[in-house]
């Protein structure tokens, strides 16, 4: 691919990875669960108790299917080259190797230090429950909240995500049930004292708030991006592999940022008690507004200012002037066929797409509920976000935070006004 599509790619990326920053609170502002919500949630649901059989042979080639690597490191096909790496050239930015000028540098760093990378799949099947890597795979949710990026819902069905989580996990075995004689309260207060609020939320537990968090642009600034919501914990983590790793985080996952606090066994077993066992107070997440067409006109030159350029365009651009690949909702990656579309006009935004038959179709075409292909995406993917993808319908942006309600205001309201210039 030509140079210029790089930097058109990194122009863009920049555009919409600041603008999704400005729509997403920092963790300690954003909505917690209520206290007087009901009471702990279940475990598991039936789905989640539903395990495939998976094979790893296949496992791995999904993996290479999905270009994984192109996000995380640990997938055993090693690292993407830089220009097909998601984020590599923003780690090269912040370090001042990216070959642009002094001010470039500059003016990118304040867009790209919330997506500097990904989390590693090194050593996961040691770590992590395979049932739930499944059901992640298959309904991703916020695992991350420092993390602007979120793993985006692939189009994967359930065998093949036990496949992936069969490869991943490799021939690691379970561990044994070694920390259900822990101390809960005990576990509490320990993890007051090490400070662990400080990188971890913990939703669901009121009282378990930041109290400190590490300064902006340091190493600790950074490894709490990847700090998991300890909510999760209970479900994620094998049982006698979440002790382990709390005694030596390196031991079980090489690559962790998770610090050594030296604990001892009778230590690491109240902390592992007390992240299995603390209640949890879940409330239903506020249901979305959607809000009614606007009366004025919109002109396509505001959505696309507002909505298309800043966001669409980054995956969803003109092959031709991008050297060949117009991004994944384009000329396909990830896993998803060629389908272009492309929103880098007026023009091509009304050519539609290319469905699974080869023929055209239009983005603006109602669906059963009469919403709009276009809109019926924007709205999904608020879905997802509450863990409850729409069948038929991937939300967008991919793998990026909803679209605000105003946004998506906009555009439906220039979509039913006939889609004017």
């Amino acid at each position: 691919m030509g140079a210029r599509f790089w930097w058109w790619f990194l122009l863009s990326w920049l555009t919409v990875a600041g603008s999704a920053c400005s729509r997403r609170a920092p963790p300690q502002q954003r909505p917690r669960p209520a206290s007087s919500a009901a009471a702990k949630e279940p475990r598991t649901s039936p789905e989640f108790a539903t395990l495939t059989s998976g094979d790893p042979t296949r496992g791995r080639e999904l993996v290479e299917h999905f270009e994984c690597n192109r996000c995380h490191e640990g997938t055993g096909l090693g690292s993407a080259p830089l220009a097909k790496n998601c984020f590599s050239c923003h780690e090269q930015i912040i370090t001042g190797k990216f070959p642009v000028s002094p001010a470039a540098l500059a003016r990118f760093r304040p867009h790209v230090a919330s997506a500097r990378e990904a989390p590693s799949l090194t050593a996961l099947g040691a770590r992590l429950e395979p049932r739930w890597v499944i059901e992640y795979l298959l309904a991703p949710r916020d695992l991350r909240p420092r993390l602007t990026p979120d793993m985006p819902r692939l189009g994967l069905d359930r065998s093949q995500a036990a496949d992936i989580a069969a490869y991943l996990g490799g021939h690691a075995e379970p561990g044994a049930e070694s920390d259900v004689t822990g101390n809960a309260q005990r576990g509490r207060e320990l993890m007051e004292q090490k400070g662990c609020a400080s990188c971890h939320a913990f939703s669901g537990v009121p009282s378990f708030a930041v109290s400190e968090t590490p300064p902006a642009g340091s190493d600790a600034a950074r490894a709490a991006t990847l700090a998991p919501d300890l909510r999760f914990t209970r479900d994620r983590f094998r049982p006698g592999s979440l002790l382990a790793f709390l005694l030596d985080p390196k031991a079980v996952k090489p690559d962790t940022r998770m610090p050594n606090f030296d604990l001892s066994q009778a230590q690491a077993a109240d902390i592992a008690a007390y992240l299995r066992r603390a209640p949890l107070r879940i409330a239903s997440a506020a249901p979305y507004v959607r809000l009614p067409p606007l009366a004025r006109r919109v002109s396509f030159e505001e959505a696309n200012r507002q909505v298309f350029s800043r966001t669409c365009h980054h995956c969803h651009t003109d092959a031709g002037a991008a050297g060949g690949d117009g991004g994944p909702g384009n000329t396909g990656g990830f896993g998803f066929a060629p389908r272009g579309i492309s929103f880098s006009s007026h023009a091509s935004i009304l050519a539609g797409y290319t469905d699974e038959k080869g023929e055209r179709r239009s983005l603006f075409e109602p669906l059963a509920d009469g919403t709009p292909r276009l809109v019926a995406a924007l709205l999904a993917r608020h879905e997802e976000a509450r863990s409850r993808p729409r069948d038929g319908v991937r939300g967008m942006p991919l793998g990026l935070p909803p679209l605000s309600p105003e946004d998506i205001q906009l555009v439906e309201s220039w979509v039913a006004q006939g889609r004017p210039m």
